[in-house]
């Protein structure tokens, strides 16, 4: 059974190898092969994939943002105590992420967070009234 798996993998595989072989030995034998295209002729694809990617980022970063707002807003007692926490600084706000239950979602969503998403919540929480 092994073998078969084997060679029913194994047997596109080569077919292939050996049909792109063909089309790499016929393109040698003519001579005309098409240059490869670079950035440096198309500076603004590049650009636009920058400023698409850090879009995109920043979308994820405030949707996720958003969600740990809904989070902590769930639990009264929770909100509070994070406000309070935050209201004495980061490091007191991650020691207090740090001294919440393993099991709490909470902890874990703000412990895999960035940083600046983080920051961001903390700025937030300081802002909010108790």
């Amino acid at each position: 059974m092994v073998t078969a798996v084997a060679l029913g993998i194994a047997a596109p595989a080569a077919s292939a190898v050996a049909a792109n072989r063909t089309t790499a030995s016929a393109a040698s034998l003519s001579g005309t092969v098409a240059p490869a295209m670079s950035l440096e002729v198309y500076p603004e694809v590049e650009r636009g994939t920058e400023s698409a990617a850090r879009a995109e980022g920043e979308r994820v970063a405030q949707g996720r943002l958003s969600a740990l707002k809904e989070l902590l807003k769930k639990s009264k007692p929770l909100f509070k105590a994070a406000v309070k926490a935050a209201k004495k600084g980061k490091a007191a706000f991650d020691k207090w992420v740090n001294s919440l239950s393993n099991f709490n979602p909470v902890k874990w969503a703000i412990k895999a967070s960035p940083s600046y998403v983080v920051t961001e919540l903390i700025a937030w929480l300081v802002q909010q009234a108790i």
